[in-house]
């Protein structure tokens, strides 16, 4: 990846894929190999293949839903933050954000996500 606003796009974007295998397609070119993601509604994911079995789980339990990014990442030295947005046909638009971490090629090694409760 060129910088952490392309990377952190596309793994905003990954989420709204609805295959397993687009999901792990995207995920390969962001994510290092080690990946890990947490947030307080989630144990610990580890590995990409985890990773996309936790958003097809997303589908499964709310169908319809969308993320979108609505801030620009701020990053530093291997540490990066944003906000997004899932929007819940019905239900309307909930605010979260991440907290990442990655390598020198950009990709994410660990994600921790704030996420709302729905």
């Amino acid at each position: 990846m060129k910088n952490m606003k392309e990377t952190v796009e596309r793994y905003t974007s990954a989420w709204n894929k609805k295959t397993a295998a687009e999901v792990k397609a995207a995920f390969a070119q962001i994510f290092a190999d080690e990946i890990t993601y947490q947030d307080k509604q989630t144990p610990l994911v580890k590995g990409i293949d985890a990773f996309v079995d936790l958003v097809m789980s997303s589908h499964e339990k709310v169908p319809g839903r969308t993320f979108s990014l609505l801030t620009e990442p701020e990053y530093f030295d291997h540490h990066c933050y944003y906000s997004w947005c899932i929007n819940i046909p019905g239900h309307g638009e909930f605010a979260g954000s991440d907290y990442a971490e990655y390598n020198e090629e950009n990709k994410m090694t660990k994600i921790i996500g704030f996420v709302p409760t729905l």
